[in-house]
């Protein structure tokens, strides 16, 4: 991409279009940006100082772009942000944001449910479940570490399915559970060897931890879910209402 001087369109919108690219290449590897000096993008594209100043103004009025006295522009790296008003799959979820999901199947094994899983589905002590772990990757990073816990009685021969895609579809096409509703409860923590290992972050660096037990249509506890998110990447967001007194 150039500046295109016999084009209509203004050069700082030219501009302004192309670092918006460049911006978004970066961005897709996970890192912080910082955009070459002013003085730089002018000799390289041969423009004005003050045309270059324009195209950077409107990329930070835009949110593009944040600025360092001193320092330089910056772009800052791409956060996903998750509605908590609504329950949707991950899978889901970023197909809805247009963003690539790769899951990566850890592990699926039976083991037998600890007191805080059995009384999260609604079943004894020691009752054998279903324990899914799986690692999402969203747009070539790691994103999120998710561990679902499943009754064998809801969900019978659970290793026959695919489990790379979208875990809530699958319950409610093969299994035929209609998922309604869900709790969760959220903490900040530190993230354990393990889990920043296979989320490619320091071990202690900030996770935003959530466990939530999703209920099908008719009441049954389905899910217990336990999810690490990174905290660099990753936004929770709820809206809001004040009583009427």
């Amino acid at each position: 991409m150039v500046i295109d001087k016999t084009s209509y369109v203004p050069y700082y919108k030219q501009l302004a279009e192309l670092l918006r690219y460049q911006i978004s290449q970066q961005q897709a590897q996970g890192i912080l940006y910082q955009l070459p000096s002013e003085n730089e993008l002018a000799e390289q594209h041969g423009l004005s100082r003050a045309t270059v100043r324009h195209a950077l103004d409107e990329l930070e009025q835009d949110g593009w772009i944040y600025r360092q006295k001193g320092v330089g522009s910056f772009a800052p790296v791409r956060r996903v942000e998750q509605d908590l008003s609504l329950l949707v799959s991950t899978t889901e979820d970023m197909k809805q944001r247009g963003l690539s999901l790769l899951t990566r199947v850890i592990q699926l094994q039976q083991v037998h449910a600890s007191p805080q899983v059995a009384a999260a589905l609604e079943l004894a002590t020691g009752t054998l479940v279903y324990e899914l772990c799986r690692l999402r990757i969203v747009e070539d990073t790691p994103l999120s570490l998710q561990t679902a816990y499943l009754s064998l009685a809801l969900c019978p021969r659970l290793e026959a399915n695919d489990l790379s895609g979208s875990l809530y579809r699958l319950l409610e096409t093969r299994y035929e559970l209609r998922l309604w509703t869900a709790r969760e409860t959220l903490r900040a923590r530190g993230a354990t060897p393990a889990e920043a290992e296979l989320l490619d972050i320091p071990e202690g660096a900030p996770v935003l931890s959530a466990e939530r037990t999703t209920y099908a249509a008719n009441g049954d506890a389905v899910e217990f879910l336990d999810a690490v998110w990174r905290g660099d990447r990753y936004d929770f967001k709820v809206t809001l209402s004040r009583p009427l007194s």
